[in-house]
């Protein structure tokens, strides 16, 4: 009676292992070297869109925040071949809204900032959780004159501000690819 039982319980798990759904294995992602503009560049994706007539590029995010994006993009337009650049952030905080609506960089050059959305992310009985999407719209030019040291800039609202990095290795590789 005993093998019995013991049959029927190992016969049940292979059956039900074999009911399993197996997660399909993605490769790892590169790590990236933020000191490599090589390896830096290799994570910028490119896109073609063929019905709008257009190539997007899109750097990895370079926020040392956990939940924060910091990351550059640029559009390419087939028309006229020219290019519009932006510096995109996602900033994640809790709290009362910021309602950024200013950005400044440290050479006290203020930047054109568009707002894309701003998202609840979740609350508890104290708090909430809140994402802001922000654009600011620079040029090549921009980009080029702090290809050196870098940008540090800083995003402003009544509710609150932050500062955010991107490294002069990140502008070096993405203007070696949005080109």
């Amino acid at each position: 009676m005993k093998a019995v039982i013991i049959t029927m319980l190992v016969t049940g798990i292979f059956i039900f292992a074999g009911c399993a759904e197996l997660e399909p294995r993605v490769a790892p992602r590169p790590k990236i070297n933020w000191n490599d503009v090589q390896s830096i560049a290799s994570a910028i994706s490119v896109q073609r869109d063929d019905l709008k007539k257009t190539t997007s590029f899109k750097g990895p995010n370079s926020s040392k925040g956990i939940l924060d994006t910091v990351l550059l993009r640029a559009w390419k337009s087939d028309e006229g071949g020219g290019f519009s650049y932006q510096i995109y952030v996602i900033d994640y905080y809790h709290g009362d809204w910021h309602f950024y609506d200013t950005a400044s960089d440290s050479k006290g050059n203020n930047l054109n900032i568009t707002l894309s959305s701003r998202d609840v992310s979740s609350c508890d009985y104290f708090t909430c959780a809140h994402h802001e999407h922000l654009g600011l719209n620079v040029s090549r030019e921009y980009l080029e004159k702090n290809h050196e040291n870098g940008i540090v800039f800083k995003v402003s609202g009544k509710g609150g501000e932050e500062t955010f990095i991107i490294p002069s290795t990140y502008i070096k590789a993405f203007l070696s690819v949005a080109k």
